[in-house]
């Protein structure tokens, strides 16, 4: 039986260690790739000293306190936005990314980083950050795109099956950052541009520790879409690639933006 597709960032609260959750974006924050683009976002985002903001799926309310302005911090887990109160972050609202718990154009700017590929319903959600957003404020939503993974790899049908399980299954929409124009477009967004960044990983315990990716195998196994002898057969290979100097895991990333007419 195909189980429902619930990554651990869709159900923080019910996780037996979800403080594991909090220290994997800590960790994330340490990477060069991810602080370049996230330096890249706010100044997209553009933030005046005395604006309010919005950022959907605010996690432990890291990138929110960067901002360099006053911002609101909306995510459905309890458990981070007491990690950001915690932190500072004052304004973090345990809240619905499909049904924001805030006023119409309220914000002079919105953003989201990594969090459209867990949303049941992503539309709608960016209907809702275009609502509360103030006429010429910009948005901007960051996510990777797993249709694109690429890895050097002895058996490519099985990396490839792999890698079908994590864009398709293990992600609610694995694969939406690269049809993200269109969705903005379609909402009469303006100024509507798109940036393409590629992570590669090349060190497999950097990679394990954060994503997983030696699991995913057994995970799909779990999840009755591969059998035993694939899950086994990925280990093996995997430790034999991870032993050598040819390791090589990557992925893009998808920074839209646009401006609310």
């Amino acid at each position: 039986m195909i189980h429902e597709r619930r990554h651990g960032f869709t159900r923080v609260d019910d996780e037996a260690s979800p403080g594991d959750w909090i220290r994997c974006l800590d960790t994330l924050q340490r990477e060069p790739f991810y602080r370049d683009y996230k330096a890249r976002l706010r100044t997209i985002v553009s933030p005046h000293p005395t604006g309010l903001y919005l950022e959907v799926g605010s996690g432990a309310g890291t990138d929110a306190l960067a901002l360099g302005a006053t911002a609101i911090g909306v995510d459905r887990s309890i458990t981070m936005c007491r990690e950001a109160r915690a932190r500072g972050l004052d304004t973090a609202i345990v809240g619905d990314a499909e049904a924001l718990p805030l006023a119409d154009e309220l914000v002079d700017g919105c953003w989201s980083d990594r969090t459209f590929q867990h949303l049941a319903n992503p539309r709608r959600a960016l209907g809702e950050m275009i609502r509360v957003m103030k006429r010429g404020a910009r948005i901007v939503v960051v996510d990777p795109d797993y249709g694109t993974q690429a890895m050097e790899f002895p058996d490519r049908t099985l990396a490839e099956k792999v890698f079908e399980f994590r864009a398709h299954h293990l992600l609610r929409n694995g694969t939406l950052a690269h049809r993200m124009r269109q969705w903005f477009l379609d909402a009469s967004l303006e100024e509507v541009s798109v940036e393409e960044r590629q992570l590669i990983v090349r060190d497999p315990a950097s990679l394990d520790h954060v994503m997983g990716l030696r699991s995913w195998a057994r995970t799909a196994m779990a999840h009755g879409i591969m059998s035993e002898a694939e899950a086994q057969r990925w280990e093996i290979l995997y430790d034999e690639v991870a032993a050598s100097d040819r390791f090589s895991w990557s992925v893009y990333f998808f920074t839209t933006s646009g401006r609310k007419v």
